[in-house]
């Protein structure tokens, strides 16, 4: 309960001070933000793309991409093939970092590991899909770390895929519809955007919630396991 408390006072602060900040310096940040976006579109969406699929490999957010995919090249090449790039440079970027994590950084880690005396935990192969939603939709992981630590644990590349490309096409598009109606001023396909950014965290955490109990109720079931092969090798000690 204080959790939620504290994250809603700071979802408050953080809208306050955005609206205070807008009516203080609403001009300045305005042609700011215009300055910006014509300089992406005048650098075209093959730079803008390739940057969105390549930076991310080295730690660089995603969200700056999705929020200004919309607004800067919605007019340009239009909304359904804008959210099209967007989610494309995210398939190239989880694919790249599956190979990257694989070839150049799993030696290095072993290594490392053996060096401490210890080695990659092994997960077994029924725990893929759950390891795989539960990185992308619990919040906390940076999105690249995410795709290495999956690859890592030799996540089938099928399954890391479908889910690592699946999760973010869902807040993905819904961004992209919202802020190239932003830039429009179209008032009723913002609504929509934002109806559907609303719809991808409902589901995202509802996607956490049932996680989460399944992965207590399995702690639970270890520990009562271990507690009664204790129980019973004592009984038999006696």
């Amino acid at each position: 309960m204080r959790r939620n408390r504290t994250w809603w006072l700071l979802i408050t602060a953080s809208a306050l001070g955005a609206g205070w900040a807008w009516l203080e310096w609403g001009t300045e940040l305005r042609t700011g933000i215009e300055a910006v976006m014509e300089a992406l579109r005048a650098a075209g969406p093959w730079v803008f793309f390739t940057a969105m699929a390549v930076l991310p490999l080295f730690g660089f957010p995603l969200a700056p991409f999705t929020l200004a995919a919309g607004p800067v090249f919605g007019p340009q090449l239009g909304v359904g093939v804008v959210i099209g790039c967007a989610v494309a440079a995210v398939a190239v970027n989880v694919t790249l970092a599956y190979w990257v994590a694989g070839r150049a950084l799993r030696p290095v880690v072993e290594w490392a590991l053996r060096r401490a005396g210890r080695s990659l935990p092994v997960w077994p192969a029924k725990s893929h899909l759950e390891l795989t939603l539960a990185l992308r939709v619990i919040p906390g992981t940076p999105f690249f770390l995410q795709s290495y630590l999956l690859a890592l644990a030799r996540v089938p590349l099928g399954t890391y895929l479908a889910v690592s490309i699946g999760v973010p096409t869902t807040y993905i598009a819904a961004t992209i519809l919202a802020g190239d109606a932003l830039g429009r001023g179209d008032r009723r396909t913002l609504m929509i955007g934002g109806l559907l950014c609303a719809a991808a965290g409902w589901g995202m955490h509802t996607v956490r919630v049932r996680l989460t109990k399944r992965f207590h109720a399995r702690r639970v079931a270890e520990a009562a396991g271990a507690e009664e092969k204790e129980t019973g090798g004592a009984a038999r000690d006696a």
